[in-house]
């Protein structure tokens, strides 16, 4: 008789999230590296705006201060508003199902219709609730198993997520972390690690 052998690095919790991937072909890659260099240097091009604009205000003032206030006010609201909104290609926080998943640092599991082959690349975009804070990632199919009459979803899919993906890895840990505290101080019961 052999024995199986589990390897789990970081906690997992069952949670409610909200899930988004689209299958990547073979000639796709979603670079997380990448996007993060774009937003760097648009980053930049604000900070540089930002600048200019507090300069030009800084004259206004003198001559006018409510029209500078309102063009002050008027900044901070585009401010707020693209903070909030979506960038890129990514599907926007409500197009994400909510469902509940088991949630690691170091991959997800969560039912779903359409069987996947192991191997498969994914890129995934997960919004955790309640703070609607949407991480992206790239990840690969471990395994995707039959769960019949399950109203959640035909198939049990393990995605595990890639090991360049350090900054996902780091929000997701957080996150469990922080719902374990939580709940165990809820339930006063110590939970178990996974």
């Amino acid at each position: 008789m052999t024995q199986k052998t589990e390897r789990r690095y970081y906690f997992r919790i069952n949670d409610i999230i909200g899930l988004a991937y689209t299958v990547l072909d073979a000639s796709e890659e979603f670079s997380p590296g990448n996007s993060e260099g774009m937003e760097i240097q648009l980053a930049n091009v604000l900070t540089e705006i930002d600048t200019e604009f507090s300069r030009v205000v800084n004259t206004i003032w003198q001559q006018n201060p409510a029209i500078a206030q309102a063009l002050g006010l008027l900044n901070r609201k585009i401010s707020i508003m693209a903070a909030h909104y979506p960038q890129g290609e990514d599907p926007p926080v409500d197009s994400h199902k909510e469902l509940l998943a088991n949630v690691s640092g170091c991959g997800i599991a969560f039912h779903c219709v359409d069987p996947l082959p192991a191997g498969t690349r994914l890129h995934v975009s997960v919004v955790i609730k309640p703070s609607n804070i949407d991480v992206h990632f790239t990840a690969t199919v471990i395994a995707c198993e039959p769960t019949p009459n399950n109203p959640a979803g035909n198939y049990w899919l393990r995605i595990e997520i890639d090991e360049d993906n350090n900054a996902a890895r780091e929000q997701l840990v957080q996150h469990v972390v922080q719902r374990q505290c939580g709940d165990s101080y809820r339930m006063g019961v110590p939970q178990e690690s996974g």
